[in-house]
């Protein structure tokens, strides 16, 4: 599978670290918020464990998550917070958001590609999702959640990214 390829070998996480909204500032207003149980699905790297409280990270592909699962095929009680930093941008997205949507009780907090080929690697025959404004608005609007803030940030390659938090 081209994804399994790319994730399990060409893709890394260089830009997590210098991430206007959507890297480790996440840490601190996460914990804050003192969560009982905060999923981060796709959570790669797992660069959150060990920082965020009461966190368990999912990703089909990556050794570094504690359970190596997809969203579509993952199943819990709903945790409080949800994480989907870059996973929510392949496949059946809105399958996918259908499925997260019973996975988050509070927030779900977002950082999604517009459909932005990464230029710095061949990744062969993966399609980005053309996330757009209208398409966050629209989620909020089926599924009933608040839109806590929606944010444009950047990638140290300079690519546009948007960085959302659903409330519930």
């Amino acid at each position: 599978m081209q994804l399994d390829t790319y994730f399990s070998g060409v893709w890394q996480d260089k830009n997590f670290e210098s991430l206007k909204y959507s890297g480790y500032q996440l840490v601190d207003y996460v914990n804050d918020q003192a969560p009982s149980s905060v999923l981060d699905v796709g959570c790669g790297y797992n660069r959150f464990k060990g920082k965020i409280k009461n966190l368990i990270g999912i990703d089909p592909y990556n050794d570094a998550a504690d359970i190596k699962v997809s969203v579509e095929e993952y199943n819990s009680a709903p945790f409080e917070i949800a994480l989907c930093l870059g996973s929510i941008n392949f496949g059946n997205v809105d399958y996918q958001l259908e499925k997260l949507h019973t996975l988050w009780r509070k927030e779900a907090i977002f950082r999604v590609n517009p459909g932005i080929p990464h230029g710095w690697t061949d990744y062969g025959d993966i399609e980005w999702y053309p996330w757009t404004h209208d398409k966050i608005k629209s989620v909020a609007k089926q599924y009933g959640y608040t839109i806590k803030c929606l944010e444009s940030e950047h990638t140290v390659q300079g690519d546009l990214r948007y960085f959302f938090i659903f409330a519930k």
